[in-house]
Parts: C-alpha cells; structure tokens; sequence
C-alpha cells in the first residue's frame, strides 16, 4: 500500500494559493471548515492506479456544487432553478419572486436544511442514517405543490493506514520525501475498496427499497461519486445486469473524475466519467449473486504452489 496526496485544502501541495485555506482549516469548495481538518486531502493517489482519487465528500460539491446542478438539469430540464428552502418559503409567501413551476428545492448540507425522518422501526434502530441520504431535490409547481422528488447519495472512498506525515509536511510548508527509497513521496497507506462490498452497495439497496415507496420518487435513487468506486462497482456486480431509464425502484450511478493538474492558483476541473441506471431488485441479485468468480478450486492450487508439492 502507498499512496501521496495530490490535493491538500483544495491546492496541489505547497501552492501559495492554498496558504488561507491551510491556515483557516477551510475548504475552498463549500465555503466553510474543513471536515478533515487533520490532513486536509481532498484527492490522493495510489500508487498502483496513477491517477487521483476523490477521497473528501465536499470534493464532490465543486463548482458551486456542479454535480447537483447537472443531475438536476437531466431530471429537471435545463431550466431548472435550484433554490434553498427558505427561498421557496419566501416565493411562495409572496415575499419573493412568485413560483414558476422551474424550482428545484434542494435539501442538504450546506443549504440551509437537512430533511428531519422518523426512526427506523425496531427496538434496536437508534439513528436516522439507516435510510436518510444526502441530498433530496424536490420539484415545486407553480402553485407550491409538490410534483416529484430525487434522492441523491454522495460517497467517495476512505483511506487506510496512515498518511499524516506526509500531511504534516506539508502544513510546515516542505515537501515530502518520508516514503520508500523506491517511492519517496508516498505514505504507507492505501484505499479501502472493500468499503463499497461492506457499506456502500448494501446502504444502496436499502435505501432504493426505501425511495421505491415514495410516490414522488419517480425516478428512483441516484449515486454520485468517484470514478474509481464507479469502476469497482461495475467489477463488483459484473457486467451481467441490464439497464434501465431512471424510474421508480430504479439506482442510477453517475461518476466524477479530476482532470489534470492547471496553473498554480487553480483548481483541478471535474467532469463526468460515466453513468448506468439499473434496478435496486437487480443489485441486490448482482450482490449476493455474483458472476465474476475465480476459476474452481483456487484455494486447492494456491496451497499446492506455496507447499511446492
């Protein structure tokens, strides 16, 4: 495992333009703390992969949350609005400018409100979490009712081990050279792909049986997040399952990667990698039926060759 981080508070390391942000603990993104204040990473690379992994949520809300913009524009229409809910209060109150029937009300951090949900039933459910997701994006009509909602799941990929020497190098404003004689800029640690079998694709199918029941949910749950999660997904479930249009039931995933490094000063750009929409009945058999198996008695030769038998 190695890895280096090639965003620290929004910058390449040690750009002089991260300087406030580094000081301040703050995130150029979302306009507010950092969440990881710690390292401050927003994208690191493995050394096996070459290229940068999202590893911060609010890396995701670039661009003055660029990913939501888009994906409401393809649900929506181009000429969606998306506002805060106490914008939608004031249109609707006369306060404002009156509803036109384009307003998307967006529920979730950083805007303003966060959707309160009853608990899940059971003795033992003690957190919302269970099927609250990150964002919910509700369509109003002109007259304040409401005509259709999205959910949309942000999540990026967590790290393992330990990269807060190298962090710490770069808070002290020097470059990093701890790592290996092979791989001086890089720390022993590495990314915890075996998150999106424990976490990430069983939340989702929850949370899509979930959504199926609502019926403003028109067009089921969608996953937003790195193209390296979006790629082992798809290896995960294998390349059996058939797709669909966004529809009720349905999980779409949609992915974002970085582009190259620009000017000092600058951020790296995101653009949209790919997307599949498919059924959470045909996740859910994908998961637990997996295709892309091993070859049979794997374990039996591996034993034989370590033995030299």
């Amino acid at each position: 495992m190695a890895l280096k981080i090639t965003e620290f508070f929004g910058f390449t390391p040690l750009d002089p333009a991260a300087a406030p942000f580094v000081e301040g603990r703050l995130c150029p993104f979302v306009g507010d703390k950092c969440i990881k204040p710690r390292h401050g990473a927003c994208s690191v690379q493995p050394l096996e992969l070459g290229e940068p992994v999202i590893c911060c949520p609010n890396r995701m809300y670039a661009e003055q949350f660029r990913a939501l913009r888009e994906l409401a524009e393809e649900v929506f229409g181009s000429d969606c609005l998306l506002i805060k809910p106490t914008a939608a209060f004031e249109r609707h109150s006369g306060l404002g400018d009156a509803l036109t029937g384009k307003e998307v009300v967006v529920f979730g951090k950083y805007w303003g409100n966060e959707l309160p949900l009853p608990r899940p039933k059971g003795a033992k459910a003690t957190r919302v979490s269970t099927y609250y997701v990150d964002w919910i994006l509700a369509k109003l009509t002109a007259t304040g009712e409401l005509d259709e909602i999205i959910a949309v799941e942000v999540q990026t990929i967590d790290t393992t081990g330990n990269y807060s020497n190298q962090a710490q190098a770069f808070f002290d404003g020097q470059d990093f050279a701890g790592g290996t004689t092979r791989s001086p800029q890089y720390s022993n640690a590495g990314m915890n792909w075996e998150n999106v079998n424990k976490r990430i694709l069983p939340q989702l199918i929850y949370k899509g049986h979930v959504l199926r029941r609502e019926e403003k949910c028109k067009k089921g749950l969608f996953f937003v997040c790195p193209k390296q999660v979006y790629d082992r997904i798809r290896d995960r479930l294998g390349g059996a399952m058939m797709t669909y249009r966004p529809q009720p039931g349905s999980i779409t995933f949609r992915s974002y990667e970085l582009d190259d490094i620009g000017d000092l000063g600058t951020h790296r750009a995101m653009r949209l990698h790919g997307q599949f929409t498919t059924t959470v009945d045909q996740v859910a058999l994908a998961f637990t039926s997996p295709m892309n198996l091993p070859e049979s008695d794997v374990y039996a030769d591996a034993i034989r060759k370590a033995l030299r038998f």
